[in-house]
């Protein structure tokens, strides 16, 4: 009896097909590091030896595109008051942007809105008019926080575009983390009054920096007074912009951070454009913060030196 023959075995012939394979998606997959380099760039690298001020419970410097160049005094997260409006009005511009020139959506004013003024005056907090009936724009909305910083319209805007303060805490602090922000965490207002929203100064200049590059936000900062319905013409506070022409930010105050500012202003260093960013919190005046600030930035410019490419 023939039996029938048997199949042979091709281990060889496998093994060499799946190294093959394995081969082609290692090769398929590996970065191309000449393409990587091209994509992200070293950054130049300063020194910066910064006379720091003695009124300030924490302060920092930066510049655009460099991120934080020195802090001082930075190691805990404090109140930051008003300064959080900055973070509020980049969370309203990712979920809804604006194009260069746009006004942008109506906001609804309905009588909870002219009840949160009337919450926020009793507070003392800063406010701008509103009336049921009389919609505002995003824009509206955006530039009556950032130029005469009206808590009232903070809230309102935060509500309108995540629909609760609780969504728009939410998704506030998901944008932080997304940005590695790790000592930076809003609290239950979007105004900032409430001293639950915490950051540090060199959370502050990289927060700014998202700041700046956002053109609404960055044109809206430089502005001295804007036109908004029922309220009529809104003033910039900040006085770095109307009085030293600085290019922003925003200044703040309240009882528990005292006051707190985040500025820009661009300069020449060592024959270099720059934007220069800092931040100062807890001085016992708007006079003293715009003092620090003035300070920082001449001694940025008399210090900050190039280490490499």
């Amino acid at each position: 009896m023939t039996l029938p023959k048997q199949k042979k075995k091709k281990p060889f012939k496998l093994i060499v097909l799946a190294v093959l394979v394995a081969g082609g998606f290692f090769l398929w997959h590996k970065p191309d590091k000449h393409v990587e380099a091209q994509h992200t760039p070293p950054k130049p690298a300063f020194t910066v030896n910064p006379e720091w001020p003695t009124d300030a419970r924490a302060s920092a410097v930066g510049a655009l595109g460099y991120g934080v160049l020195a802090s001082h005094n930075d190691e805990k997260p404090r109140p930051i008051a008003s300064i959080a409006k900055v973070i509020t009005a980049l969370a309203i511009l990712e979920k809804h942007p604006l194009k260069d020139g746009e006004s942008g959506p109506y906001i609804d004013i309905t009588e909870h809105d002219e009840q949160l003024y009337r919450d926020y005056v009793a507070l003392n907090g800063t406010v701008v008019l509103v009336k049921s009936g009389v919609p505002i724009t995003e824009r509206d909305a955006l530039e009556a926080m950032l130029l005469p910083s009206a808590n009232n319209i903070a809230d309102t805007a935060a509500i309108w575009a995540f629909g609760s303060l609780a969504k728009y805490h939410d998704y506030a602090n998901a944008m932080l983390k997304r940005f590695g922000l790790s000592s930076t965490t809003v609290g239950i207002d979007a105004s900032g009054l409430n001293p639950s929203t915490k950051s540090t100064a060199s959370d502050l200049v990289r927060i700014a920096e998202h700041a700046l590059n956002n053109k609404t936000i960055a044109d809206i900062a430089a502005l001295h007074s804007a036109e908004i319905p029922y309220a009529g013409t809104i003033p910039n506070y900040n006085a770095m912009v109307t009085k030293y022409g600085y290019t922003g930010l925003k200044p703040g105050e309240s009882i528990e951070a005292g006051n707190t500012l985040l500025f820009s202003t661009k300069e020449t260093i060592n024959g270099k454009d720059m934007t220069v960013i800092g931040a100062v919190l807890g001085t016992e005046s708007y006079r003293e913060s715009n003092a620090d600030a003035l300070q920082l930035v001449d001694s940025v410019k008399k210090t900050l030196q190039p280490t490499g490419n």
